[in-house]
């Protein structure tokens, strides 16, 4: 006995089609792999050094806000922070989705005590004539260190679990690269002699060794990820 065929409606009402069972239901195949580089704790644990990152740079951009004479560098940097802002608040509401509990999304930490002893020093410089320290060390040092930790970690974490990670550090990763241009644009101006242009590459050769030294946001990062300019 022939195996029955399967009909369907067709456009009108007397009218039938015929095609394989479930055929029309078939789908593409998720090219995505999983089992990405990171476990849930070890994303975690990245999560809350992302967020600690951002809750710094939001207090010290707006500290700089009040001590940056140059009017449209203090107007830029006002985006800047509240950028840094929303990038801390989408890292922290991701914090409970990893199995961290409900308190998780006030917590952030220093991956270790040399990138908190980095963020101090990125915040440093107090004087309204250090406007090109200040913006050196954010901008063509930390920022850029975050930006490649970032690019990397989406493309190794796991595309199907970690998703919501992923999409989190896009929106991060768009609002730094601006944030990057800003800064080098910015400093371009201000660095309109040889002696100012020293002064930057003194600045951001410093802030690079210490950051190497102490391994980066993650505190693991050897040679991959420190964005040099």
């Amino acid at each position: 006995m022939s195996e029955a065929i399967r009909m369907y409606p067709g456009a009108g009402p007397d009218e039938r089609t015929t095609f394989d069972a479930y055929s029309a239901f078939d789908v593409p195949a998720d090219l995505r792999e999983l089992h990405g580089r990171y476990d849930v704790e070890t994303t975690a644990r990245r999560v809350r050094n992302f967020r600690y990152a951002h809750e710094w740079m939001m207090m010290i951009g707006g500290g700089w806000v009040a001590t940056i004479p140059e009017l449209p560098v203090k107007t830029g940097l006002g985006k800047i922070v509240w950028d840094d802002a929303q990038s801390a608040d989408q890292l922290g509401r991701r914090l409970p989705e990893l199995r961290c509990g409900k308190r998780s999304v006030t917590t952030s930490e220093a991956a270790n005590e040399g990138f908190a002893a980095l963020v101090q020093e990125v915040a440093e410089p107090e004087s309204p004539d250090l406007t090109i320290e200040k913006i050196t060390g954010m901008f063509d040092v930390l920022k850029p260190h975050l930006l490649a930790v970032y690019d990397r970690m989406g493309r190794e974490t796991d595309q199907i679990s970690d998703a919501p990670t992923i999409e989190i550090l896009d929106d991060v990763v768009r609002r730094t690269r601006k944030h990057i241009a800003w800064g080098d644009e910015v400093l371009g101006r201000l660095c309109d002699t040889e002696a100012r242009r020293e002064r930057r590459g003194k600045r951001a050769q410093e802030m690079r060794t210490k950051l190497e030294a102490c391994g980066g946001v993650t505190g693991t990062i050897t040679d991959e990820s420190f964005g040099a300019h």
